[in-house]
């Protein structure tokens, strides 16, 4: 046999071998596709620049005399693939978001769709404890959930959670939110000089009706070289500051759930506490209206109340919600009373938080400016079948503290809210729906005007009507 057929032979071997090798561990492993496929339409809003989320450019967070109307069509899709070895014993997770995609805009809405518009989301391995799979490590870009009201988004980080006896589970976190001292520019690293968050949460069942979880978030950073940072009262975040400030703050909460079935259905009650101290330096504060503040210290102590009671009969559910941010009432001196969370996405109210079009909002906290939020909101829902559902909700909103207003008067109030919503799921994974909210604006929402209109009182309402067909699988 010529060298020339040997090789060929050989390398004919070789790749039947590779194949059979890749075969066989293809064959070791559990392959996951998943999809989230959101397309969403803001039908009507009366007062476009009110709706201004993170990121959105053009918009002013003010309402206008007679504002400008705004409707749009968008889509946000998310995919996210996991390998897993036969037992579970290590997974791999990859998402992909294709997100904000306003249609007939730029970056892939226009004509041909030639846009860069694709981002990772999640990147992170999960594996087993040896010799105990039910306890868990993940590490990686994961979603990080602290508590909903507190830190409920994806951040880099390391988690362990798993059983510690049979009714209670733990949960160990170290993330770093920022780290942007560890360039080039900059001296050499020196410790934990990023945004470093190490979070404890203990869960448990007291009883099969009572459920009830306590949870510590202790947040470090050390970037104050990076220069003097400013907080403004519209962005009032942890992750707004996160990369030129210095901080240590401890956060402890605690939650219940108690559910107790009757004759006539179920009621349930819920409730969390969320108690935050600490310090806050390198940031100038610059309020809703006034000078900015020059302090660069500040002293912080907050906290955050919520509770909800309902009652599930038949087909509908009603439920009371009641929480309260504290607020700040003195923007110009060194103390931070107001509630402040990390990162979250809160959606109760249409007009003040996230809604179907969930860039598009004033808010992603549980409160407004650093003045707080006192919410009570009455919700109905029922399933007029097993594809349709119906509901409805009033809400009256407000400040924790007096805002302004145009002529030197003061007032908390921000209104009456009503909002209604149609869920229609011809198939499990399909979802087509609608929602509308209305404001009744309280004279609070005067501070939110445009300069020319602000005279002590409420001028315009705010409408939102929006839609949208989402299939998950």
């Amino acid at each position: 046999m010529s060298i020339y057929n040997k090789t060929k032979l050989y390398s004919t071997i070789f790749v039947a071998n590779a194949a059979l090798i890749s075969s066989a561990s293809v064959q070791a492993a559990k392959f996951d596709f998943h999809g989230d496929m959101n397309n969403r339409f803001q039908a009507y809003s009366n007062q476009r620049d009110w709706f201004n989320g993170s990121g959105l450019t053009g918009k002013e967070n003010t309402l206008k005399d007679d504002g400008e109307t705004e409707n749009f069509g968008e889509l946000k899709y998310r995919f996210w693939f996991e390998a897993a070895t036969d037992n579970d014993e290590v997974k791999g997770v990859y998402a992909t978001e294709i997100g904000g995609i306003r249609y007939g805009e730029g970056s892939g809405g226009d004509f041909s769709g030639d846009g860069t518009n694709v981002e990772t989301r999640w990147a992170y391995v999960d594996f087993g404890v040896p010799g105990s799979l039910s306890h868990r490590v993940k590490m990686g870009l994961q979603p990080v959930t602290v508590d909903k009201h507190l830190w409920n988004e994806t951040a880099t980080g390391v988690m362990a959670q798993g059983p510690m006896t049979q009714r209670w589970n733990y949960q160990l976190l170290w993330g770093r939110g920022d780290s942007s001292n560890e360039n080039a520019a900059e001296s050499a690293d020196d410790g934990f000089d990023g945004a470093d968050n190490f979070a404890i949460n203990l869960n448990g069942a007291v009883s099969p009706d009572l459920k009830v979880g306590g949870f510590l978030l202790y947040q470090i950073n050390d970037q104050i070289s990076e220069g003097t940072g400013n907080i403004n009262s519209i962005g009032y975040e942890v992750k707004a500051i996160a990369d030129n400030s210095k901080y240590d703050i401890a956060n402890l909460g605690g939650t219940f759930d108690y559910r107790s079935a009757s004759s006539g259905g179920h009621l349930f009650v819920k409730g969390t506490a969320i108690y935050q101290t600490g310090t806050i330096e390198g940031v100038n504060f610059t309020p809703l209206s006034g000078p900015t503040n020059l302090n660069d210290s500040y002293d912080l102590g907050a906290y955050f109340l919520r509770g909800d009671i309902g009652f599930d009969f038949g087909a509908t559910t009603l439920t009371y919600t009641l929480w309260y941010s504290s607020g700040d009432d003195n923007g110009a001196d060194d103390n931070f009373d107001a509630f402040i969370a990390t990162d979250v996405d809160i959606n109760e109210s249409m007009i003040f938080q996230e809604n179907f079009t969930d860039d598009d909002y004033f808010a992603e906290t549980q409160y407004l400016l650093d003045k707080g939020y006192l919410m009570n909101k009455v919700q109905i829902d029922h399933k007029l079948s097993s594809q349709v559902t119906v509901s409805g909700m009033a809400i009256y909103n407000a400040l924790a503290e007096d805002v302004t207003l145009g002529d030197g008067s003061q007032d908390n109030s921000l209104g009456f809210e009503f909002g209604g919503r149609l869920t229609y799921k011809p198939y499990s994974s399909l979802e087509i729906a609608a929602e509308a909210a209305y404001l009744l604006a309280g004279d609070a929402m005067d501070a939110f005007e445009e300069t020319a209109i602000q005279d002590g009182n409420a001028d315009e309402d705010i409408i939102h009507v929006a839609g949208r067909v989402r299939y998950k699988f």
